[in-house]
């Protein structure tokens, strides 16, 4: 079975910000070069690898005319372009360029730009402890820059649409929320009616797709038609935020199990897609969405078809994972070691990283599959014997499957315990994370879970590893069993 990516919170409204110095009226006598850096920002929306060609000759006319917001500004579209192209290792390398030259201009703005690079990039790849810390350093960064407040707004909004991704990715979908309700207070703020509109565009993107992945899906829909109701006509129909919207459209009825109407929304998105600069894990995502569909409306053909470019780009985005972890780790030990010693040791460390995603990503279907079959064995022979007991397991099930609300509370009063131990495993587990442990408790299958939870099986075969991942249950180790225990 195929393990389903999370959908990453959408950044694009980072140009808005970066363009804000290309389109200021500071320079009068550079007046060529920032309609050049106006026209370059347009173009990384809809053709980012013309675009990008053109950067370093534009750094050049910049140093010719000593424009070090120019400079900077082009600086950061290279970081924005290796991070969406999902070339981590550059996409670090070019962040730290950016840091460099703001800290040698002593441009606070820009250093916090930089940090906000580094917080996407852990985001991407998966070190949620660093990409907090560069999200607190971007902020306090901001907070010491000479900025008008509305400049400022632009950035500390954008910054909030990416740790919302961090906490996203950690299944708090609760905080991702909260923090993107935040940004919209940030946009309440900018003056500039238009301005506030666009980044308001992409901003109920983002709360669709956060809705999406708390199963609201009738909350999802309506943050994407608000979204859809904000575009800018012509001008939005080949879009990044476009391809987004149409992507989350189509999750949305295959959650709905309206397939052919998701069918409709995912093949448009795959026809935006070659056009724009969609990363790595939204292909993932529109590959694995089209393989629902299909699968769905008995087209084996074509799901197989898809099923294939899922892989291929599963293995490509581990090998870029791979690669930007050995760039942190050898930044890391250049601080502390000879040049000699940390080159083999990352070498070793590469070597070690990209063997484990590569023999991970072929065994892990295997094994999710392995133990499904265990997890079903288990709960055929380990069925409730006590009469007492059955009558507990029946009454929490039923109000479960009622979605009683007070099914939570029930279930803490006759498993008094249950909460206070999974705590001491892990303190950051959320209260949906606690609600899903509770259905395994009860011995509940996938099928069964998925029924309560209005969710496809293969979500709920998703989340039970992710729990595993969350309370440091080995591969081997019976998952029921474990619950059983506690």
């Amino acid at each position: 079975m195929m393990m389903k990516p999370k959908l990453w919170i959408f950044f694009c409204a980072f140009l808005i910000a970066s363009s804000s110095f290309a389109q200021i009226n500071d320079f009068n006598n550079q007046k060529t070069l920032d309609e050049k850096l106006k026209e370059n920002n347009d173009l990384l929306m809809t053709a980012p690898d013309q675009a990008f060609i053109r950067i370093d000759e534009l750094i050049e006319q910049a140093l010719k005319e000593d424009n070090k917001e120019a400079e900077l500004t082009l600086l950061s579209k290279k970081a924005w372009y290796y991070v969406r192209k999902t070339d981590l290792k550059k996409a670090i390398k070019a962040a730290k360029e950016l840091d460099e030259k703001a800290i040698e201009y002593d441009n606070y703005y820009w250093q916090s730009a930089a940090h906000s690079h580094l917080l996407e990039i852990y985001s991407f790849s998966g070190l949620p402890n660093q990409a907090i810390e560069e999200f607190h350093k971007s902020n306090q960064l901001l907070e010491k820059s000479d900025q008008t407040d509305d400049k400022m707004n632009y950035p500390k909004a954008i910054n909030h649409i990416k740790i919302a991704n961090v906490y996203e990715g950690q299944g708090d979908f609760g905080t991702a929320k909260k923090m993107l309700i935040k940004v919209d207070e940030y946009i309440s703020k900018v003056k500039d009616n238009e301005q506030r509109k666009k980044i308001r565009y992409y901003n109920f993107t983002n709360l669709g797709a956060v809705n999406l992945e708390l199963n609201m899906l009738d909350s999802a829909a309506y943050f994407i038609e608000k979204s859809l109701l904000l575009s800018d006509g012509k001008n939005d129909e080949v879009s990044l935020n476009q391809f987004r919207n149409l992507l989350i459209l189509g999750q949305i009825y295959n959650r709905k199990k309206d397939y052919l109407t998701a069918l409709k929304s995912l093949k448009q998105a795959e026809k935006l897609e070659p056009r724009l600069a969609a990363n790595l894990h939204e292909k993932n995502l529109l590959y694995e969405e089209l393989v629902e569909s299909y699968e769905a409306l008995d087209s084996a053909q074509q799901a197989n078809l898809y099923l294939h470019k899922a892989k291929d780009i599963t293995i490509e985005l581990e090998r870029n994972k791979s690669s930007s972890l050995n760039k942190i780790i050898d930044d890391n030990l250049l601080k502390e070691k000879s040049y000699t010693i940390h080159i083999a040791l990352g070498a070793g460390v590469l070597l070690l990283v990209m063997s484990f995603f590569l023999i991970n990503s072929i065994r892990k279907n295997k094994l999710l599959a392995t133990q499904e079959k265990a997890e079903e064995l288990y709960l055929d022979q380990n069925k409730p014997s006590i009469l007492e007991e059955q009558q507990v397991y029946t009454q929490l099930i039923e109000m479960a499957k009622n979605d009683d609300k007070s099914f939570i509370i029930a279930f803490h009063d006759k498993f008094p315990d249950f909460y206070k131990k999974l705590i001491q495993i892990n303190s950051k587990l959320v209260e949906s994370e606690i609600e899903f442990c509770a259905l395994l408790k009860l011995k509940l299958s996938t099928k069964e879970i998925a029924q309560i939870q209005n969710i496809e099986p293969k979500t709920v075969k998703n989340k039970k590893n992710r729990i595993r991942k969350r309370l440091n249950i080995s591969a081997e180790q019976e998952l029921y069993y474990f619950f059983n225990q506690i």
